[in-house]
């Protein structure tokens, strides 16, 4: 969800942390919060065919390192003038240049979902890392059940994943701009979508666009982060 967090955690793979840390250490913090997590995933997303997949996302979008404080911490924050986000998920609100509001996932989310976030809200949000466990998983199984056109269930993750990061109506222009070109498949991320990016290619940090950090999201999550996850999360199918 968070750009700029998400920038220091590829930055973090990239040179700062030794590449086989990320496949192999689990932080601290993640095995304080993991049986929380556990918890949700059998309320929220039982069905969820590599729950796995939840922790490591926990890990990229909390963790600037994987031995930083405040990786799987609930106070997790990135905070700029023009955003918030928030917590383990980290959860954003986001403002335009002219300090309006130009979305708030914590509310749309509550909005969409009451019965399991009616006692969330952005005075609580960093004391309740319950709650924001359940917005990640809901946000997650969302994007997976909007993209049922996916054939196989582990590709669709991919797709989910490139959405949390990134926005679900952008996936689908991509999907479909990607069925338009020859060789290019849209039931397939790696390789094919994942090389149809129509999000901007200004620099927004660093060197980096928006089509570099959203393809490297997936890129990272199932290269490098998901696999030490799964003796904790036995897949669903």
């Amino acid at each position: 969800m968070k750009k700029l967090l998400v920038l220091l955690a590829l930055l973090v793979y990239g040179g700062f942390v030794y590449p086989q840390d990320a496949r192999t250490f689990i932080p601290p913090k993640a095995l304080l919060y993991m049986p929380m997590l556990k918890l949700e995933v059998e309320m929220i997303s039982p069905n969820f065919p590599l729950k796995a997949y939840f922790p490591a996302l926990i890990e990229l979008e909390s963790c600037v390192g994987l031995r930083n404080s405040r990786c799987w911490d609930p106070s997790s924050q990135l905070k700029t003038t023009r955003e918030e986000g928030a917590g383990l998920g980290q959860i954003t609100k986001a403002y335009r240049t002219d300090g309006t509001l130009r979305f708030d996932a914590l509310t749309e989310m509550k909005n969409k979902h009451n019965e399991y976030l009616k006692d969330l809200s952005w005075n609580n949000v960093y004391s309740r890392p319950d709650l924001q466990m359940r917005i990640l998983l809901l946000k997650s199984s969302d994007d997976y059940a909007n993209l049922r056109t996916v054939k196989d269930p582990i590709v669709r993750i991919h797709f989910a994943d490139a959405a949390y990061n990134g926005g679900l109506g952008g996936v689908y222009k991509e999907r479909t701009a990607c069925g338009l070109k020859s060789n290019c498949n849209p039931q397939l991320w790696f390789g094919n979508v994942e090389k149809v990016c129509l999000k901007s290619k200004v620099p927004i940090y660093g060197q980096r666009n928006a089509c570099d950090i959203n393809r490297a999201h997936v890129e990272v999550i199932f290269t490098s982060r998901i696999w030490k996850y799964k003796k904790y999360f036995p897949d669903a199918i």
